[in-house]
């Protein structure tokens, strides 16, 4: 249709109006591109009916600049790179990546059943690793869109290149969990003293804090899927059902907490949050401040609120972000008060016994607080870092590991502290001193943003307060007259025994004063 006369004289007589029609149809056309270009596969969509659009779910992140900036090394790998975040980033990682081939190598040649004498061992022993070798890849090729989708960063990598860092890498997890783990005598002991990796300890420690990084993993239904693939071709040993309880065993463990078979029917989504949910599981069994809803119509809008929260988590996170949540702080995440100062005013420490609670299992009854032992080690700080920076990024966290960091600080300030609770067997350290830990574990939280309801044990510090501002309880009363005693006691002991010559001092003193009050007492009463 013809622009009329109207229009024309319009156009003609004010041309800026015919340049801005042009620069909002060129925005448009923009927009439009732009949108075209989005990679629907790699979000969920949630609608207020619940519905999920496309599948998929980000479980690898990148760890947020002002945590990483508190202690960098404690997020980048040191020997070993895994998955494709870290494959050509770092130089020292290069050395590595022979071992890694040769291990993939070494779990593809198993054992046959013909003698090694036989002369059709070797072409029998070819044929099983090419075969081997072909059921893996079977297993994992074609996966390419549902790996990007672990991933919150754009892989740079091609469709063969991304299946082949997850072969790579998969393999060599699984072969050094299997070495590692010499009750299955997967290999003889001359392959042992050759193996770089699991004879020096120094390698162990690397490789335990390389595969615990946020950054450095891949997704777990990858080591699942190889570890089924490999299982009929083993025949040297008899394998653990799952792969859980073979990566367990090789992590240092952080609790008291036995490894079952049961924990192969958990899903996992890699080898940190495997961790996460092994020593922290059960978070139903602690005091939440979370509001839980109590209709399925509410559970859309409980999400969305998630959500919300979530964006309002990370917009702190971003250092040009005008801040409206301020950090968690000891005051509004923990006690009031340390070990000692709770110790002196009449609550109890005890350790839990228990093999089957995890972390969390805090509890306050009459008076006790009873907390699961946790194993320290030198990779822990490390570890702590990681979960923590994955219960910040992750969408769905109940900030299950940051509660229990923040209220574990709040019971530790200083090393009387550190001596009290190892002295109750709470704490067991592994080579690593009270200032060392306190070192370690002093800025663990800095940058750390998180909501006030999210704290796990927010219900069991308000019980602890109360508890220590009331006067009239019995249960504290008696544990207050046994401190008191038992501190009187230690200060004796320190004063007046805690060497030889304080022990005859002493001793000597004594018999000084008998003496003089008996001398004393014949003067006044003098015999007949």
């Amino acid at each position: 249709m013809s622009e009329s006369r109207e229009e024309l004289q319009v156009r003609e007589t004010n041309p800026a109006a015919d340049d801005e029609e042009t620069r909002k149809e060129n925005w448009k056309k923009k927009i439009i591109e732009n949108l075209s270009k989005v990679d629907q596969t790699k979000y969920k969509i949630f609608y207020p009916e619940n519905e999920i659009l496309v599948e998929g779910e980000f479980c690898i992140y990148k760890v947020p600049d002002k945590l990483r900036q508190v202690k960098v090394d404690a997020y980048r790998p040191r020997v070993v790179s895994v998955g494709p975040l870290h494959r050509d980033s770092v130089d020292n990682l290069a050395p590595m990546k022979q071992y890694k081939w040769f291990y993939m190598m070494s779990f593809f040649q198993q054992k046959v059943v013909q003698d090694p004498e036989d002369p059709k061992y070797r072409k029998c022993a070819e044929q099983q690793s090419r075969k081997c070798l072909e059921d893996c890849t079977e297993a994992i090729y074609g996966l390419d869109r549902v790996v990007r989708q672990c991933y919150t960063e754009t892989i740079k990598y091609t469709e063969d290149e991304l299946a082949e860092i997850m072969l790579l890498d998969g393999c060599f997890i699984l072969e050094l969990f299997l070495r590692f783990d010499r009750s299955l005598n997967y290999i003889n002991s001359d392959q042992y003293k050759s193996d770089p990796c699991t004879e020096s300890a120094w390698m162990i420690a690397a490789l335990r804090h390389d595969l615990a990084l946020l950054e450095n993993q891949i997704p777990f239904f990858i080591l699942e899927l190889l570890y089924e693939a490999i299982k009929p071709y083993v025949i040297k040993c008899k394998l653990p059902k799952s792969v859980t309880s073979l990566a367990l065993k090789f992590f240092q463990p952080l609790s008291l907490k036995q490894i079952k078979e049961e924990t192969g029917s958990l899903e996992f989504k890699h080898l940190l949050d495997l961790l996460h949910k092994f020593y922290f599981l059960s978070i139903d069994d602690v005091s939440i401040d979370i509001d839980k809803e109590s209709s399925p119509e509410s559970e859309c809008s409980g999400l969305l609120r998630k959500i919300k929260r979530k964006i309002k988590q990370t917009s702190c996170l971003d250092p040009d972000h005008d801040q409206s949540v301020e950090p968690a702080s000891d005051t509004k995440w923990g006690l009031n008060h340390c070990a000692s100062q709770l110790l002196e005013s009449g609550v109890e420490l005890k350790v839990g016994t228990s093999t089957e609670d995890n972390l969390l299992k805090i509890t306050f009854k009459d008076g006790v607080i009873t907390i699961p032992q946790v194993l320290i080690h030198d990779t822990t700080s490390s570890l702590f870092r990681n979960l923590i920076a994955y219960e910040q990024c992750s969408l769905g966290s109940t900030h299950g590991v940051t509660s229990y960091a923040f209220l574990m600080k709040s019971l530790i300030r200083s090393s009387e502290d550190i001596k009290l609770l190892r002295r109750k067997k709470i704490i067991k350290h592994n080579r690593i001193g009270d200032k060392q830990y306190l070192t370690e574990f002093k800025n663990i939280l800095d940058e750390v943003v998180v909501v006030k309801d999210d704290f796990c044990f927010g219900k069991l510090c308000e019980q602890v307060n109360e508890y220590r501002n009331s006067w009239y309880n019995w249960f504290r009363l008696q544990v207050l007259l046994r401190v008191q005693f038992q501190r009187q006691k230690r200060i004796l002991c320190t004063t007046y025994f805690s060497t030889t010559w304080k022990v005859i001092s002493f001793m000597a003193a004594v018999a000084l004063l008998l003496l003089t009050s008996l001398q004393t007492y014949y003067t006044i009463h003098p015999r007949h």
